[in-house]
């Protein structure tokens, strides 16, 4: 599939199988439709050309995940002592 990269326009092409396009990650599969970018560094400086705007969102998706966090541990402690004789 025929991708155009969203930081300097140029076509690539990315599938499952190799690690062409970006972002990229070995812990998890990313999908062809999810890489955006044709190389690392025009990741970067998309990423560097936009941070005003990122920052407060990564920093909203941390503070959503400590919140969750702490919701599972506290179920999580009340499962146990509702279980404990």
């Amino acid at each position: 599939m025929k991708q155009r990269c969203i930081q300097c326009g140029k076509i690539f092409y990315p599938t499952n199988e190799n690690f062409l396009g970006y972002p990229q990650g070995s812990y998890f599969e990313h999908k062809q439709e999810y890489k955006v970018f044709h190389s690392r560094s025009c990741m970067d400086r998309f990423l560097v050309k936009h941070e005003d705007v990122l920052i407060p969102i990564f920093k909203q998706i941390k503070e959503s995940e400590d919140i969750n966090n702490a919701r599972t541990r506290e179920n999580q402690a009340e499962r146990k002592q509702a279980t404990s004789p």
